[in-house]
C-alpha cells in the first residue's frame, strides 16, 4: 500500500478552519486512514467498501476534531455534458450541515462558487472516492473524471484506488513480476493531479484472497 500526492507541508500544526493548511491536514489524515484501514477482500460492493472506508476515517480522528463522515445525501456537483459525479464519502470538519438538495447553484462546500470553501460557513469538506481494480485499470479513467468534477465543488478530493488484480508471475523467472508498479509517468500524473487540481491519490495493493 502507498499514499501518493499528499503534501508534506501538513506535518506542522493545523491552521485556521478553511485555510489551505487546514485542508491539507485533513487530506493527509484521511489518506493515511485509507492507507492503513481494513478492507474486507471478500466484499467489493460500493456500500461495503464505503462502510470500511468510513470506519477507517472515523478511527483516525478524535471527538475533539469535530469530524463528520457521511455516506448518504445528495451533494450538488456541477455536471459536464450530462456526466454527473457523486462522492462515496464526504468528510466534514466544523459545523455539520445538511447536504445540498441537488441543485446546480448550491455547491457541496456551502457556497455557490466552484471549488471555493466558504470561510464563513464554519465547515471544511473533503470528498472521497473509492475505485476497485479487479481485472484491468480501465476504471481509473472514470475515477479521475469523477474527481475532477467533484473538485469543482469541494476544496479537495481524495481518490482511493484499491488494486485487487492478481499479479502475474514472470515466465522467465521465479519472482513475481513488478509490472504493476508505478512508472515514472504514473508518478508525474499523480503529482499533477495533486499540485494543479487538489486531488490526492491513494493507491493500495490488496491480495484478493487475503487482508494484505
Amino acid at each position: 500500500m502507498r499514499r501518493i500526492g499528499a503534501s508534506g507541508a501538513v506535518s506542522g500544526g493545523e491552521g485556521p478552519l478553511g485555510s489551505n493548511q487546514e485542508i491539507e491536514a485533513i487530506v493527509h489524515r484521511v489518506s493515511v486512514a485509507l492507507e492503513e484501514g481494513e478492507f474486507d477482500p471478500s466484499r467489493s460492493g460500493e456500500v461495503f467498501l464505503a462502510a470500511d472506508a468510513e470506519r477507517a476515517i472515523r478511527d483516525a480522528f478524535t471527538e475533539s476534531d469535530a469530524i463528520t463522515v457521511s455516506r448518504d445525501g445528495r451533494w450538488a456537483v456541477p455536471g459536464f455534458l450530462g456526466l454527473r459525479a457523486s462522492p462515496d464519502l464526504v468528510v466534514t470538519r466544523g459545523i455539520a450541515a445538511a447536504p445540498a438538495d441537488g441543485g446546480d447553484a448550491s455547491a457541496a462546500d456551502g457556497s455557490g462558487s466552484e471549488g471555493e470553501n466558504e470561510r464563513g460557513a464554519g465547515t471544511v469538506r473533503v470528498a472521497v472516492t473509492i475505485t476497485v481494480l479487479n481485472q484491468d485499470a480501465r476504471p481509473v479513467h472514470g475515477a479521475i473524471a469523477d474527481a475532477v468534477l467533484l473538485r469543482a465543488s469541494f476544496p479537495a478530493v481524495v481518490m482511493m484506488v484499491l488494486d485487487r488484480r492478481l499479479e502475474k508471475r514472470d515466465p522467465f523467472g521465479d519472482h513475481v513480476s513488478q509490472a504493476k508498479g508505478l512508472s515514472l509517468a504514473d508518478r508525474r500524473l499523480i503529482g499533477v493531479l495533486r499540485r494543479r487540481h487538489g486531488i490526492a491519490v491513494v493507491i493500495r495493493r490488496q491480495d484478493p484472497f487475503g487482508w494484505g
